[in-house]
């Protein structure tokens, strides 16, 4: 029964919602925007306002492209198709759009348009359909901070998050600088927030004072004279091979010269994706020279002169093998995943790195093929043995 009450309300509360999206006042005071655009293009083509269009304009920087990734290696008779549907991929076109009187909503970055509508390919969330847009949801927008200067928007979905931070964030700014705007012409650069000391310090090294930076959190309706808005690098969890050579190039300070370390990415501090076994885990590759680290503790200067250093690597899926960028060319990189979570996009970055990847799914009942529980969460058990030998035999 309270099931079927809180439907009802939730039914009454969307009809509402899509009624004051009908009446003829701006989403500035009142409803939600007035609909969408699949693509910036078709703002553009369709942006009547005379007095605005000719400010508003669009720079291409890179064309569509595609790619063909090596398999992975495993010690799995065959390779899980979690890979297989990914050996190819395009990435779209990335560009830079100018938009006059524009607005930017909530802690993704919605951009809205000038005529009340929001663009779908710069205000993605994160495995929403455009249709179900949250911002489609609200009833009422929060209060306008008016910026009476030039902001530029990184805030992306997810941006809070160490590995969508790295890889649909930072990459705007090479966009940025690719496209021939002085970045001095920037008043402020809206991102997600400064909530963790990534975000500060990946800031900081690539020039981005901290007195021309809005978080989102904090502002989270404004409007600017001029908006300038740098395409999403690429599907996020498909990074594409300039987005990487930008991070390394900017943020690796200094290159190991030898490539000797063997590591191990613990994630004990985390609250979820552990390995159960770890203790067990621990001792055998102690065993094997494997140095056991907490990425928690480091710095981003640190993560990356590690990475950099490393020779092997044996990780659980998480965020910071983001760090993966940062190794040099034949890197062996081992990634351990449960039966019912198999994410790819480190992997994907492998291949554009040029490291060995091998990955190792731990113990469990196996989900049908083309089945995904998605229980990215899940706690992983190891056959400690078999991993072994898989390591033994790389030497």
């Amino acid at each position: 029964m309270l099931n079927l009450i809180k439907k009802t309300i939730k039914s009454i509360y969307f009809q509402y919602v899509h009624l004051l999206g009908k009446l003829p006042f701006k989403s500035e005071f009142l409803g939600p925007p007035k609909g969408f655009y699949i693509t910036t293009c078709d703002w553009l083509l369709d942006f009547s306002d005379s007095s605005k269009k000719l400010q508003a304009n669009l720079i291409n920087i890179y064309p569509k492209s595609s790619i063909h990734r090596n398999p992975p290696k495993t010690i799995e008779s065959e390779i899980h198709w979690k890979f297989e549907i990914e050996y190819s991929h395009e990435y779209p076109e990335t560009f830079i759009t100018l938009i006059p009187e524009g607005r930017v909503w909530g802690h993704n970055g919605t951009i809205i348009t000038p005529d009340d509508k929001f663009l779908a390919d710069l205000s993605v969330e994160i495995a929403t359909n455009v249709s179900d847009h949250s911002i489609l949801k609200q009833w009422k927008l929060p209060s306008i901070e008016y910026i009476d200067g030039t902001v530029a928007v990184l805030s992306a979905a997810g941006g809070n998050a160490y590995f969508h931070w790295m890889f649909d964030v930072l990459p705007r700014l090479h966009l940025l600088n690719q496209s021939g705007i002085d970045i001095d012409f920037i008043d402020k650069f809206l991102v997600n927030s400064l909530r963790y000391k990534f975000q500060k310090e990946t800031l900081k090294i690539l020039g981005i004072p901290e007195n021309k930076i809005l978080e989102s959190c904090k502002y989270p309706h404004i409007k600017a004279k001029r908006l300038v808005v740098p395409s999403l690098p690429g599907y996020t969890g498909n990074i594409p091979q300039w987005a990487c050579d930008f991070l390394k190039k900017e943020l690796l300070v200094n290159d190991a010269i030898e490539k000797t370390e063997k590591i191990y990415i613990s994630r004990g501090k985390a609250s979820h994706r552990r390995v159960i076994n770890e203790i067990e885990l621990i001792d055998c590759l102690q065993d094997l020279d494997f140095k056991i680290l907490n990425l928690e503790d480091l710095s981003i200067t640190e993560q990356a002169s590690l990475f950099s250093s490393a020779a092997m690597i044996v990780a659980p899926h998480g965020a910071g093998l983001s760090n993966l960028i940062f190794c040099t060319v034949g890197t062996k990189i081992l990634e351990l995943f449960s039966p019912n979570y198999v994410n790819v996009c480190f992997w994907a970055i492998a291949n554009n790195m040029k490291l060995d990847y091998y990955y190792f799914i731990g113990e469990g009942k196996r989900p049908e093929k083309y089945q995904d529980p998605h229980l990215m969460g899940e706690d992983i058990l190891i056959d400690v043995k078999s991993l072994a030998n898989l390591i033994k035999n790389w030497n």
